[in-house]
This record gives C-alpha cells, structure tokens and sequence, in this order.
C-alpha cells in the first residue's frame, strides 16, 4: 500500500513511524504541523490503517524503517 503514497506522504509516513510527533515532523520538513497531519490521515485513509502503532507495524515488516 505504500507504493499508492505521494514522496511527501511517504515521508510522513517514515518519520511517524520511526516515533516522531506530528510537531517533530513538521519542523523537519519544514511545514506546519497541521500540514502533517493533512498529509497523515491521507496516508492512513490510502492504506487502510487507523493508527500510528498499525502504520508502525507496517514500516517494520516492510523495512520502510529501521
């Protein structure tokens, strides 16, 4: 399912699951943090997931993230 994400969604994506906060994310890329979390409940609505802890799983199993 990652593969349906824009590159800034993915990043999200990795950032969050590596156990960043929305805040944290936004100030590494740079946007606010409402902006991640735009970006956050596209990502989760495309892959079908409802939390960070599912999206978290998923990068582990999948090597998304160390």
């Amino acid at each position: 399912p990652h593969e349906k994400l824009s590159p800034r969604e993915f990043r999200v994506l990795c950032l969050l699951a590596e156990g960043k906060s929305v805040k944290e994310a936004g100030a590494e890329l740079f946007i606010s943090h409402k902006t991640v979390t735009t970006y956050k409940l596209r990502l989760m609505e495309k892959m079908e997931m409802k939390t960070i802890a599912e999206l978290t799983r998923y990068a582990v199993q999948n090597k998304l993230i160390d």
